[in-house]
């Protein structure tokens, strides 16, 4: 079974384990463990964590959700603790502080190699652990997966087709089946169905966003994201995240004012989406 899909599971009962560890060098992969919790957990239950700094570890040991059940921590940049003990220390720290009430999800954005003596560590201590990478013989099994959460099934041959005009990239992958399964008008589709819902699309796209920001177009970049209003935020968001994974330089900034603009439409603020782009077109 697919990392995700366990995961998935591991949601759907609640998150009932105190501590749950994600890793991928993919970060598109984290957003969506993220997005799988949103979706199916109490959003008054969330808290989230941009990194392990901001969380108050001695705090958690009594402490009870005043408008939830149980307090579902998202702590984000594991890997931004530099020193292997230290990061062994914080989930030291975690396991032992954690009241019954809470249930940490951590998230780190490395790979295996990077973290073996913690993954050892947490195998000991029997932590839950989902490493959401995928390995080439998966690809296939989490697009099926993917379309099937959109309630659309696609045949071997347009599930190629999509690896191949998307190489491969998971974001790209995902943007393409929730445009195919908002346009389309049959559930079951053949490469053919999809060559014509991706030819025959006129509207604007959460990549043709991307183009405008890098192009500091500030007049094209508002027009889409006013064209895109009936877009789900998520789909922009990730599109976002992923676009900015992909830059080596990428100003950590980037991440914390793509971080702030979900926090901002969890709480439904006014102009999320605006001031994001607006901060965007200014890096």
């Amino acid at each position: 079974m697919l990392p995700i899909k366990q995961f998935e599971e591991a949601v759907k009962k609640g998150l009932p384990a105190p501590l749950y560890f994600i890793y991928s060098l993919e970060k598109f992969f984290l957003l969506e463990a993220v997005s799988l919790i949103r979706e199916n957990l109490d959003a008054l239950s969330i808290e989230n964590f941009d990194s392990p700094d901001e969380v108050d570890i001695s705090a958690l040991r009594t402490t009870h959700s005043l408008f939830a059940d149980r307090r579902i921590l998202i702590i984000h940049n594991y890997e931004r603790i530099k020193k292997e003990e230290k990061r062994i220390e914080f989930i030291k720290r975690l396991r032992r502080d954690l009241s019954s009430y809470v249930s940490a999800v951590i998230l780190s954005n490395t790979s295996k190699g990077e973290i073996q003596r913690e993954l050892q560590f947490m195998k000991e201590e029997k932590i839950n652990i989902f490493n959401l990478d995928l390995v080439e013989n998966q690809l296939y099994e989490w697009i099926q997966y993917k379309a099937w959460k959109k309630g659309i099934t696609l045949s071997r041959s347009a599930i190629i087709y999509l690896i191949e005009i998307t190489n491969a990239e998971a974001g790209l992958i995902s943007s393409e089946i929730e445009k195919i399964a908002i346009l389309s008008d049959t559930k079951d589709l053949s490469v053919t169905d999809i060559k014509e819902i991706l030819s025959d699309r006129g509207e604007y796209e959460a990549f043709d966003l991307i183009e405008a920001i890098k192009g500091k177009d500030y007049e094209k970049a508002f027009h889409i994201l006013e064209q895109m209003k009936n877009t789900d935020a998520d789909l922009l968001l990730g599109a976002l995240n992923w676009y900015y994974s992909k830059i080596p330089e990428a100003d950590s900034g980037v991440f914390y004012l793509l971080l702030r603009a979900n926090l901002g439409l969890r709480q439904a603020r006014h102009l999320t989406l605006e001031m994001l782009l607006y901060e965007l077109l200014r890096e």
